[in-house]
């Protein structure tokens, strides 16, 4: 166990030797190599896994979709299919009727030539107009024409030309021209001829009659176009299986991969610099809050790597997890990683403040590293959540397990909230091993957290309050050598303690911290306990026979003689801080004074009498410093009434703050009022006046006379 112990004090050591122990240079690469780390981690969970295949290979894995994508591949073929299904596109062609009129006209024209012409039989007429008529006009229709009386020839010419005009004046298709008998049928049953003239029209026009429609190339590719744009995307969801093992690798599937980025040759740099930006801006976030809550992990770069530490173990997890799933495991397996492990500590090292920020920090990376799906999130915020409020009272160790017990609770409550509002095709038996996953979870997080918290207090030397509740403890080896070497310095402290402990929550200070460097502050007294007026029971004051400059030198080692037990003690910073800061650069007033009378020539250096300081640096410093110097003033005291105690509070107040000493920590005149009452409500309970009782002797005597 020793060799242990001088391992870790070693190790400390090495590492608050180094020079960046408080560089802000250090604290930047900090931040940035958390960045760094949590990205380097997490980014191939947030990426999709990269293949390399090749048509007709056969998958040995199943692969699933990891994401929501376009399938280019089936949106491409839907739209061949929608362009092949457009008709082709016709246009009227305007020539094929004017073709039509003029032929009929030129066969009507040379009918009447043919007639006018008395010179000619009957036979050469017919031949004659036999060769001006269209191809395919039978005989019998050109005899019809000859035989017809003017007026028969008339409408039966000017009919012609009507129904031609009405036929092709409009689309007029090769599917039409199968029933162009019946549409000039049609036509004709209204018109006021002979059977034989109506024949003879009908015989002439389907001679002449032909479609009038042109195939439009332009038309036709802009109805295609069309058909295509009202095709919508076809979608890749994700979690759809892409490729089953054993099956063939097709171009589809090769194209849905190259989609969805999971082809080796497919880096998808967009996604990486969102994610580190994402990353970037989590770490910034915390850094501020950080930077704005002033505590010691905003000034000890050896905390802040401890914070950073902690951050890295539960994204390492998270990693860890998202391979487990991704070799085949549970999807719900990340409830199983004891995130809360992570709240409970920073709770218990840094304040429930950050624990709880951090808690949304580590929420959403796990919901990253599993597409930013809400149900790990959720589950994992609200363990982490439920730990830091746990942990946020800590009285003995023996608290994280009710917290980790706590958290497994917790879990069980958010999963089964999440299988009730995300409805899925999970069995019985799959709710059932989610729910012991997140039971499993917390309870980890209680474990693990006990047994990683006295390692990590030891290396790195944090403060927690379960270490300073045992510090605390009345048994512990240096408060009982003080109590039997000078009782007076213990009880002296006790008080210093309780007025410490109040004046720190009356301002927001840590009260813990105060109250246990209030009962270690005097310990060095313990070297020379005779020179201290509150362990001089009766008999003389050693002080009476030195000089001045020598009980100047005694009184003031109890400082660093305090600090040297400390150390041999291995007491944590924040307690030797207070330690070698409760009296600042104060002056021994008594002693200079002595040192005047002692040579009224030469008058002494003021600054020879001031102890060596420093200063109070933070807040309990400061209050510890007070409660000493008003504890000691009020028990001095003839009479302490309020009213005198609260004038002499006032005194060492206003003559701390005009000799310099709480300039270099950030309390305010704010702080220092409600001190004052803080301090009025304390004393007033320790040193009221008490009632002189007469002496019963006395009373004995009086009445027997």
């Amino acid at each position: 166990m020793k060799r242990t112990a001088r391992r870790k004090n070693r190790l400390f050591h090495f590492l608050t030797s180094l020079p960046f122990h408080k560089s802000r240079r250090m604290r930047a690469a900090i931040y940035g190599g958390l960045v760094v780390v949590v990205y380097a981690l997490l980014i191939g969970t947030v990426l999709p896994q990269h293949y390399s295949f090749t048509v007709g290979q056969v998958s040995q894995t199943t692969i699933v979709a990891p994401t929501d994508a376009v399938d280019t591949y089936a949106t491409q073929q839907a739209r061949i299919a929608a362009a092949q299904q457009v008709s082709p596109r016709y246009d009227v062609n305007p020539a094929i009727e004017q073709s039509a009129v003029s032929i009929l006209e030129r066969l009507f024209v040379a009918t009447q030539t043919v007639l006018t012409d008395k010179s000619l039989t009957p036979a050469q007429r017919l031949s004659t107009l036999k060769a001006s008529a269209p191809l395919g006009v039978n005989v019998s229709v050109l005899t019809t024409l000859l035989q017809a009386t003017p007026l028969e020839f008339n409408e039966l010419s000017g009919d012609s030309i009507r129904i031609v005009q009405t036929l092709l004046g409009g689309p007029f298709s090769t599917s039409d021209m199968k029933n162009a008998a019946m549409m000039i049928d049609q036509q004709l049953v209204t018109l006021d001829v002979s059977i034989k003239d109506r024949m003879a029209i009908a015989k002439l026009l389907l001679a002449v009659v032909k479609p009038n429609l042109v195939y439009d190339p332009v038309l036709t590719q802009q109805a295609r176009l069309s058909a295509e744009r009202n095709v919508p995307d076809v979608w890749i969801n994700r979690g759809d299986v892409i490729l089953r093992r054993g099956q063939l690798v097709t171009p589809a599937t090769l194209s849905q991969m190259k989609d969805l980025k999971m082809l080796k040759n497919e880096p998808d740099y967009g996604m990486e610099a969102g994610y580190l930006l994402f990353v970037l801006l989590l770490v910034i976030a915390i850094g501020i809050f950080i930077q704005m809550r002033r505590g010691r992990i905003a000034k000890d770069n050896l905390h802040l790597l401890l914070y950073a530490l902690l951050l890295t173990v539960l994204v390492v997890l998270i990693r860890v997890s998202k391979t487990a799933v991704n070799a085949g495991f549970a999807p719900s397996l990340v409830d199983a990683v004891p995130f809360a492990m992570g709240s409970m500590m920073i709770s218990l090292f840094f304040g429930t403040s950050l624990a709880l920020l951090s808690s949304l920090l580590v929420a959403l990376l796990a919901a990253s590293a599993y597409g930013f799906a809400f149900a790990p999130f959720f589950v994992a915020l609200m363990g982490s959540l439920g730990a830091t409020m746990a942990t946020s009272r800590v009285q003995n160790r023996g608290v994280f397990m009710r917290a980790g017990f706590l958290t497994a609770g917790i879990n069980f409550a958010a999963i089964g909230i999440m299988h009730l509002l995300i409805p899925n095709s999970t069995s019985l038996r799959g709710v059932s091993y989610d729910l012991l996953y997140g039971i499993t979870g917390g309870l980890l997080s209680g474990i693990f957290s006990i047994g990683l918290m006295p390692y990590l207090e030891t290396i790195f030397r944090v403060t927690t309050h379960i270490g300073l509740l045992e510090l605390a403890n009345p048994n512990h080896p240096l408060l009982r050598r003080l109590l039997l070497e000078a009782p007076g310095t213990y009880h002296h402290s006790l008080i210093v303690g309780n007025l410490a402990e109040s004046a720190a929550e009356a301002i927001g200070a840590d009260a813990l911290i105060c109250r246990v460097g209030a009962y270690f502050h005097d310990v060095g007294k313990m070297r020379r306990p005779a020179f201290f007026i509150e362990n001089q029971i009766g008999g003389d004051n050693p002080h009476d026979k030195v000089a001045a400059s020598l009980s100047y030198l005694i009184v003031t080692s109890h400082v660093s003689d305090g600090l040297a037990m400390l150390s041999e003690y291995k007491l944590p910073e924040p307690i030797t801080a207070i330690c070698a800061q409760h009296h600042g650069t104060t002056v021994l007033w008594y002693f200079y004074n002595k040192a005047v009378e002692e040579d009224k020539h030469a008058q002494p250096d003021i600054d020879q009498f001031r102890y060596p300081g420093p200063k109070p640096q933070s807040r309990e410093a400061a209050i510890v410093m007070i409660c000493d110097a008003v504890e000691a003033a009020v028990r001095s005291m003839q009479k302490p009434t309020p009213p005198r105690i609260e004038a002499m509070i006032r005194k060492i107040i206003k003559d701390r703050l005009q000799d310099g000493q709480l300039d270099q920590c950030d309390i305010t005149l704010r702080d220092l009022d409600k001190m004052t009452g803080a301090f009025m409500r304390t004393l007033q309970g320790v040193y009221h006046e008490r009632i002189e009782y007469p002496d019963p002797e006395k009373l004995l005597a009086q009445k027997n006379r």
